[in-house]
């Protein structure tokens, strides 16, 4: 028997023939650009167009491409320990906030995923229901988020692709997924932060769930809370507890980022709604890595109205103080989001617009804070953490 062919060729033909469904599902999301197809099968090779306001706004040198690619991290794991179809449905939108966020916080308009890329242990017939939730959801995120996905990569890696969770179950579905996006900017947009100066709002996005940064200690607590036997984690209700809050879905702002810069959907780009003078997208690092990074010389930032932390991070602070690694507020807000998975500098004219249309797309925004005058560019926080301490980017403890 061919063990090659039937382990990894034709599990992986499977996957494939059901994503290159959700690819031509997807060539309509986006009025930006059409698609060209090269054929029916999986292999066939696509290409794409831009529309033509895109094309001559590109001639005047208005416009260029640009592109931005990242992975899920290490929070596909928490959905092979939760290992339901409900979970996976929502893995895709990590790879598209990790993406389209990062390409919109930088003034762009996403338009599609140029690719995407899975590799997985196996593809099984025990695990199977867990593919098709996979790849449906992510084709479901794609149109909520006016993204095309042109092509992708999946493969089966059996001896390369593993998790601290793997118990060798056909059942699992065990994997690293990573994407590139592809999008339009603007050659008139000065770059990111590059106009704020003191005095200006701070306003945060909240998330409900953590942004694929800190995978590494939630798996440290995991295993030194409930481990280290995995079959001794999945079995115990406080640790799935604990892992389904994990798996929440990552929001994507890039919608909302794009829209209030004034792009429109057919990728032409009218009259900014507010004025963004900054934005940051709260990932790996923290507020500390994040938001210092886009502060000019001379200014800082005093966050000291951020929201309570999404109860999964909160929980995680709890869960180490009790083990060898505890981890402080300090911490806290650079491993984890802290609360906003987004902000955004605006002046008070524009703080209403903001927080409209933030709203009109389901998201929750809040005043967290304020630019300040600062020459080592100090960001301060007020603490919702279980400390409650007073934070400063200079005084790490």
């Amino acid at each position: 028997m061919d063990d090659y062919h039937t382990e990894i060729v034709a599990p992986g033909d499977r996957f494939s023939a059901l994503a290159r469904k959700v690819c031509i599902g997807s060539f309509n999301n986006s009025t930006a650009l059409t698609v060209e197809r090269g054929g029916e099968g999986m292999r066939a090779m696509d290409g794409f167009t831009w529309n033509a306001p895109v094309l001559e706004a590109m001639l005047r040198g208005e416009i260029y491409e640009v592109a931005q690619s990242d992975g899920a991290g290490g929070k596909p794991q928490f959905f092979t320990l939760a290992n339901t179809p409900e979970a996976f449905r929502g893995l895709g939108w990590e790879v598209i906030t990790m993406n389209a966020d990062d390409l919109a916080c930088r003034g762009g308009l996403p338009t599609h995923m140029l690719s995407s890329n899975i590799d997985v242990k196996g593809i099984t017939d025990e695990n199977w229901p867990l593919c098709e939730a996979l790849i449906t959801g992510f084709g479901d995120a794609l149109g909520v988020s006016n993204l095309v996905l042109m092509t992708g990569e999946t493969a089966v890696m059996k001896h390369s692709i593993t998790a601290f969770c793997d118990t060798d179950d056909p059942s699992q579905l065990i994997l690293t997924w990573g994407a590139t996006c592809l999008g339009l900017a603007s050659k008139n947009k000065r770059p990111n932060g590059t106009s704020i100066t003191s005095g200006m709002v701070i306003v945060g996005f909240k998330d409900k769930g953590y942004r694929c940064n800190g995978g590494t200690k939630f798996t440290n607590i995991i295993l030194d809370t409930w481990g280290p036997s995995v079959s001794d984690i999945m079995k115990n209700p406080d640790a799935r507890s604990f892992i389904e809050k994990l798996v929440v879905p990552s929001q994507s702002y890039a919608g909302t980022v794009a829209r209030l810069n004034g792009w429109q959907l057919d990728g032409t780009l009218g009259h900014p709604l507010a004025k963004l003078h900054g934005v940051a997208h709260i990932t790996g690092g923290g507020i500390w890595s994040k938001l210092v990074e886009i502060l000019p010389e001379g200014v800082g930032a005093n966050l000291d109205k951020m929201p309570g932390p999404a109860s999964v991070l909160l929980e995680a602070q709890q869960l180490a103080s009790r083990t060898d690694s505890p981890m402080t507020d300090y911490e806290c807000y650079g491993t984890f989001h802290g609360g906003c998975g987004l902000m955004i500098v605006c002046s008070e004219h524009d703080v209403g617009q903001v927080c409209r249309a933030a709203i009109d797309d389901g998201h929750e925004p809040c005043i967290v804070g304020r630019t300040v005058k600062s020459a080592n560019n100090e960001v301060t926080i007020q603490s919702r953490f279980l400390e409650e301490a007073h934070l400063s980017s200079l005084h790490p403890h």
